[in-house]
């Protein structure tokens, strides 16, 4: 998967959790192994953001990385 573009969101994303913790993540590795299972469009609560403050959809289902785009 190329990031690289401006119109791709940009390593680290960083994550809200409902409990307000930040968490950040340096590549889609360290998404898949850390956060294992996510979907930014149904943890409502949550919020997902690249290195430039864009929201990202961010979408991890058992290990796979299903979706990761500027929203």
């Amino acid at each position: 998967m190329d990031l690289k573009g401006t119109n791709e969101p940009e390593f680290p994303i960083f994550v809200r959790f409902e409990n307000g913790e930040f968490e950040s993540y340096d590549d889609v590795e360290d998404l898949i192994h850390n956060l294992e299972d996510f979907d930014s469009d149904v943890n409502t609560d949550c919020e997902a953001r690249d290195a430039r403050g864009r929201k990202v959809r961010l979408k991890l289902k058992l290990l796979e990385l299903k979706e990761l785009s500027l929203q």
